[in-house]
């Protein structure tokens, strides 16, 4: 199931772009050479809290049959995380994502999966950000993983409040029936696979344990899920 982790330099075109427009790390705004592959340099990327956790069943998130998180959200990862988010930087999740594989492939077994899905964003929203950065993240381990991605598994269908300013019942109610399997799923025969889910990042994990449970509802085996960075209260 596991491939390589390809850290592609950039084109001649791309670098001649980075003499005028310098790429700085994601962390500290380190100017980076021109032909660095990541949008992090070496001391930043040294000192990430990493999470050095297995993928492990959690009692609390009852529909996920195990969770993987690379980092702890805190330090240079909640930085990098929220330039990505909330600055309009898409491109740091190729990095993020690396990164997030990079951790990943010191497990010494991974779940036998069909499909990557990542959470999905409210059409609305995505339009306003321009992008999501779960499947974004998603595309990342997608390559190295060597799964398909689809986006058209899981949906959402509310727009709902932002999560982080809601308390774990208020996040509960604000989630009813925001999510949904496609209805042409049925059709295409994706029943009773294995799913890995993907998201930035995980704090009481209410959203993606909904969306697992929704995903076990509608027919599916195994659900995972795979995160850049957990709070850990």
């Amino acid at each position: 199931m596991k491939s390589g982790i390809k850290e592609n330099k950039p084109s001649f075109f791309e670098k001649l772009i980075r003499l005028i427009y310098p790429v700085k790390c994601m962390v500290c705004d380190t100017i980076l050479s021109e032909d660095a592959a990541l949008y992090i340099c070496d001391p930043c990327k040294k000192s990430l809290p990493r999470y050095k956790g297995k993928i492990v069943k959690n009692m609390s998130l009852p529909y996920l049959d195990g969770i993987f998180a690379a980092f702890y959200y805190q330090d240079g990862i909640e930085t990098a995380i929220h330039n990505m988010k909330f600055k309009n930087h898409p491109k740091l999740a190729k990095t993020i994502g690396i990164l997030l594989c990079e951790e990943l492939i010191k497990q010494e077994t991974l779940p036998d999966i069909d499909y990557i899905v990542p959470i999905p964003m409210h059409p609305k929203k995505k339009r306003q950000r321009g992008y999501n950065q779960s499947e974004l993240l998603a595309r990342q381990a997608a390559q190295f993983l060597q799964k398909e991605v689809r986006t058209d598994i899981l949906i959402k269908t509310k727009n709902t409040k932002s999560q982080s300013l809601l308390k774990r019942e208020e996040r509960l109610i604000n989630l009813e029936s925001a999510f949904e399997v496609n209805d042409d799923i049925a059709i295409n025969n994706t029943y009773k696979k294995s799913i890995l889910l993907v998201d930035d990042v995980l704090t009481t994990g209410t959203t993606i344990n909904t969306c697992a449970k929704i995903l076990k509802e509608d027919g599916f085996s195994f659900v995972y899920a795979l995160v850049t960075a957990i709070a850990e209260k």
